[in-house]
């Protein structure tokens, strides 16, 4: 948020927030709703593209646990290319439940 803060303006920033919570609002719902990256187990790794801003979240949470947490693992301008985040660091694979 610095980084905007400095270079893009508060309307930016309040577009950027107000796509987060849209985000949120829909994964709470829908935790399918973003594409498929990986499946780990029963861990699912998922990004989606936020509708307003250029901006992608990815997220992490168990399948099996519907009503269960949903982990921000990321958010990243589009343009930024970094590793794919580990699902495991939020939901250990050989954890039993």
């Amino acid at each position: 948020m610095l980084w905007l803060e400095r270079n893009a303006g508060m309307l930016w920033i309040e577009h950027l927030e107000a796509d987060v919570l849209r985000a949120a609002e829909l994964l709470s719902d829908y935790p399918g709703a973003g594409a498929l990256v990986v499946r780990d187990g029963r861990i699912l790794l998922r990004r989606l593209v936020l509708p307003s801003t250029p901006y992608i979240v990815w997220y992490v949470y168990e399948e099996a646990q519907s009503a269960g947490d949903i982990w921000l693992a990321r958010l990243l301008h589009s343009r930024q290319r970094r590793p794919r985040p580990e699902p495991s660091r939020w939901f250990p694979a050989d954890e039993e439940k």
